[in-house]
């Protein structure tokens, strides 16, 4: 699992993908999402909506809320987007082009990996 990004722009990309590792469809990120749906409160913590652009949560006296039909909207849409500008999804891609590989948003070669 690696995340890659340009040091000369914002660009970047979620985690490279995995069968049996890191995937959006895996069963338990799918069950977690399931179970979310029907709650009336997922408290959330304030980095989740000022980094994930989240603008419908509420607050009251335990901290930061939103209903679990929005939560599980808004993690569907994120992870429809991460799938839409997945440019290098798996390390087996990564490793026959990152040498040659350059920023597809600005054609910087400085690329970094976390």
């Amino acid at each position: 699992m690696a995340f890659i990004y340009c040091d000369n722009c914002r660009w970047g990309q979620d985690d490279f993908w995995s069968p049996d590792g890191y995937n959006p469809f895996r069963p338990d990120l799918i069950n977690d999402l399931k179970d979310s749906l029907f709650k009336d409160k997922i408290y959330i913590d304030e980095w989740y909506f000022k980094e994930t652009g989240l603008s419908n949560y509420s607050k009251d006296e335990k901290g930061y809320y939103i209903s679990g039909t929005d939560f599980v909207a808004h993690e569907l849409e994120r992870k429809a987007k991460n799938i839409k500008h997945m440019v290098v999804k798996t390390n087996e891609e990564w490793k026959k082009i990152r040498d040659t590989f350059v920023c597809p948003e600005c054609g910087s070669d400085n690329i970094g990996m976390d």
